[in-house]
């Protein structure tokens, strides 16, 4: 297991060894101080070629679901709020965000991703994620969205929102030469939950947020390179590509197990039905 991980950088596997305490700390202190954790060359060199070509494959053969639907931040139904009707279509629930990108699910890579689906059911793997938190994790159960592969092309993003499962590992298996950055404001969700408008510029997102000590982080990709977050609890967003495809794989835990999905999320991003998902064991 974990063929794809860089190994020689990353002793995943000698957990009594003082580099592998050295790695758990120094990933605790980057996630106290900046709210995730990026471990740059992650992956080996060969597992990125080979992940990022499989998904390419897929692509061409017409694999995957091309979600181009609005969505709120919260990624689950608009809730009904006495607000007034100017307020109502900015408020955080109530807005419509546009987003766009390629998502090839679980079922459709694994197959052909072997070394990524090991990764995922690694104990080796889980166990250092959760020391890293602090907390106990399990794998999601979600057929679909487990793991996915993401494929933006020009004119794509992924808007501002609040995942679904709480902690999420992206993987980056190719950066789009502009654009397609990942914006993420640590810990913010508490704050956004009392706007009654949503800013959408990332400098007035900043700017909402300084008032309460926080910010929003800009981190720079790279291929190979893996993050760590609480996705559940800190906006963020992918800003829109304008030269070149952003390729990344995205691997969700959860503080429970048997977590799933909602059909919001399911319907909106997946393109599974309630029916289909019933039936998917």
């Amino acid at each position: 297991t974990m063929k794809i991980v860089n190994l020689a950088k990353y002793p995943l596997r000698c957990d009594m060894d003082a580099r592998y305490q050295s790695l758990i700390e120094s990933s605790k202190n980057q996630l106290r101080r900046r709210g995730f954790v990026c471990l740059p060359n992650f992956l080996h060199p060969d597992a990125i070629y080979e992940l990022t070509s499989s998904i390419f494959e897929l692509e061409t053969k017409g694999v995957g679901f091309y979600s181009n639907e609005s969505h709120n931040i919260f990624l689950e139904e608009n809730g009904s709020l006495s607000l007034s009707p100017s307020y109502l279509k900015m408020h955080p629930r109530q807005i419509n965000l546009k987003s766009s990108k390629l998502i090839l699910n679980a079922n459709d890579i694994a197959p052909y991703t072997p070394g990524l689906d090991d990764l995922f059911h690694s104990e080796t793997f889980l166990n250092f994620i959760s020391s890293v938190l602090q907390i106990k994790l399990y794998p999601s159960a979600d057929p679909y969205g487990k793991y996915y592969a993401n494929i933006f092309n020009e004119g794509d993003g992924l808007n501002w929102h609040f995942d679904r499962s709480e902690y999420s590992i992206s993987l980056i298996l190719q950066p789009s030469e502009e654009g397609g950055k990942f914006e993420f404001a640590p810990n913010s969700r508490g704050v956004v939950n009392e706007w009654d408008e949503m800013p959408l510029d990332v400098k007035d997102v900043s700017r909402a947020l300084e008032p309460h000590s926080m910010v929003v982080e800009e981190p720079k990709l790279a291929a190979g390179d893996m993050y760590i977050f609480r996705g559940q609890n800190s906006l963020h967003r992918v800003s829109e590509i304008t030269k070149g495809t952003r390729v990344n794989v995205i691997l969700t835990f959860n503080a429970e197990p048997d977590v799933r999905l909602n059909q919001y999320t399911l319907q909106k991003f997946f393109g599974v039905d309630k029916s289909s998902a019933a039936c998917s064991g």
